[in-house]
């Protein structure tokens, strides 16, 4: 009897973790960098929503410090590609790293120098 309810217990574990659960209005969603540049006054990032529910990105800090942030369209549906402009005072040959968080706290990291 025990043996039957532990393989039924892991049976269960393995299967919502390959499923991802049944998901509900409370799901992260999950974002890919396709692409990015940057100039001296803008950082322009390709962002590819690679989850299962819509993101729509709130906010963008750069190194650190929170920066202006824009996207287009302004909510990327599922398995969508936005552009996602982050303003600011970027110099030549600086490293900077990047953060975009979406309102429901989707987050993406990346690096780029300025060449």
């Amino acid at each position: 009897m025990v043996l039957a309810v532990s393989a039924g217990v892991v049976i269960y574990a393995y299967t919502m973790g390959y499923l991802g659960g049944f998901g509900g209005a409370d799901m992260l969603g999950a974002m890919s960098l396709d692409e990015a540049s940057i100039s001296a006054t803008t950082v322009t990032a390709y962002v590819r929503n690679i989850g299962r529910t819509s993101i729509e990105i709130t906010s963008a800090y750069v190194d650190g410090t929170q920066a202006t942030v824009s996207s287009n369209p302004s909510t990327i549906g599922e398995g969508g590609v936005g552009t996602v402009t982050v303003t600011g005072v970027f110099s030549a040959g600086t490293t900077y790293q990047i953060k975009l968080i979406g309102k429901d706290n989707t987050q993406l990291s990346f690096t780029i120098k300025r060449p």
